[in-house]
């Protein structure tokens, strides 16, 4: 239910729903995609089969794939650059919340069995707020005017919809051709890779190592305060700092957050109960200050006309290859076992990330040079008698 499959209909589909975005309303798509999100939710309540699960887990992925590149293109244009990163920070407090009410819900709710129903009441519970939500964001939230990247407004903004497939394509492509954005992306990736290993294994971890140990006492709510605290306040410390230092600043945020991370959950791995647990809250409000970061410095390195379909692009590549790295889990358990597997795939990868986003910044950093330098030249060389009047005048 969460493996490649899964994956690639939710990638491919963020691609293909940030075309339509990107010359369409991103308000109305953002309500309907959270509709379908709910609605395939709450269905998977009434599955008999197999197959009838796996079908609704697809349609989740077609309604999930639209909300964060909608979300976040109408965040960059509702907010200044100075703002961004503690928007994205705290739209994002949606991820850690769902995480922890699946521990909640995943395991009270089903111990409870509400009329006998078990399970289904947890997709019951957890599909109806969307229907909610999706009519509120339809009638309050108004659909902005599309920004330029320093924020402001763009009048004659050409949208693409008078472009080719291929047009388009190549326009989405080419931003992500410059080293440093290929490297962003890479080092989100890497990033995202040890999230996804430990959301997954998290439950499997402590009941193998702690067996009876009350897993969802823990983690419905420390992933909630610990997360969505991480991503605020990682957004509020690099719009404060990019104030005095620029876009480069929100990346040493980035570097210095992931690595001073990585002993703490090297704790989590180490440490029995209650201190395992306990060690989750500072390495969720450290480790977590990426998410919202990197997608505030994604919006401000593309052109506000594709920014939806950017955002998509950017999560195909690092749910693609982050969403797939806890298949290595299996292999590595086999070998070394459990703990020693996430001790590679969890805190390593936030070392690994850590190191690719300082690879970012040294990159990011000669390519503004260059663009510096290249301003700085002259359009036409000089000629030799002009070189020749001057040599005579210094003389």
């Amino acid at each position: 239910m969460a493996g490649p499959i899964f994956i690639l209909i939710y990638t491919f589909m963020g691609i293909f729903i940030g075309f339509l975005a990107d010359a369409a309303n991103r308000k109305n798509l953002l309500a309907v995609s959270l509709f379908f999100w709910s609605l395939m939710t709450f269905l998977m309540g009434f599955a008999q089969e197999y197959w009838h699960l796996a079908l609704l887990r697809f349609g989740q992925g077609i309604g999930e794939a639209g909300c964060t590149p909608f979300a976040a293109s109408l965040i960059a244009d509702y907010f200044p650059e100075a703002a961004r990163g503690s928007a994205m920070g705290f739209y994002n407090w949606g991820i850690y919340t769902g995480y922890s009410l699946s521990f909640a819900v995943g395991n009270y709710i089903t111990r409870a069995n509400i009329m006998g129903l078990g399970w289904r009441w947890t997709f019951f519970i957890c599909g109806i707020p969307g229907f909610l939500v999706s009519l509120v964001v339809l009638i309050t939230v108004k659909e902005p005017q599309r920004t330029q990247g320093t924020g402001e407004r763009a009048h004659n903004v050409n949208t693409p919809s008078s472009l080719s497939l291929s047009q388009r394509l190549s326009r989405i492509l080419q931003p992500f051709l410059s080293p440093s954005l290929l490297l962003l992306c890479l080092a989100g990736s890497i990033r995202n890779a040890g999230g996804y290993v430990w959301a997954y294994n998290a439950q499997i971890y402590f009941s193998q190592y702690f067996p009876g140990e009350d897993v969802g006492r823990w983690l419905s709510w420390i992933p909630l305060v610990g997360g969505s605290f991480g991503v605020l306040f990682g957004g509020f410390i690099s719009d404060r700092v990019v104030k005095k230092r620029g876009l480069p600043a929100r990346v040493w945020v980035l570097v210095i957050s992931q690595i001073v991370a990585a002993p703490f959950l090297v704790g989590v791995l180490w440490l029995s109960p209650p201190y395992a647990f306990l060690l989750l809250i500072p390495a969720n409000i450290i480790g977590e200050m990426w998410v919202g970061v990197t997608l505030a410095i994604v919006v401000e390195l593309v052109p506000p006309v594709i920014r939806t379909s950017a955002v998509a692009f950017y999560l195909f590549i690092i749910t693609n290859i982050g969403g797939n790295m806890p298949l290595l889990v299996p292999p590595l358990t086999s070998l070394y076992g459990l703990r020693t597997a996430l001790l590679i795939l969890f805190p390593g990868m936030y070392v690994a990330g850590s190191l690719l986003f300082l690879l970012t910044l040294c990159v990011a950093r000669r390519d503004q040079r260059k663009i510096t330098s290249a301003e700085t030249e002259p359009l036409l060389p000089e000629s030799d008698e002009v070189s020749q009047e001057e040599h005579h005048k210094r003389t």
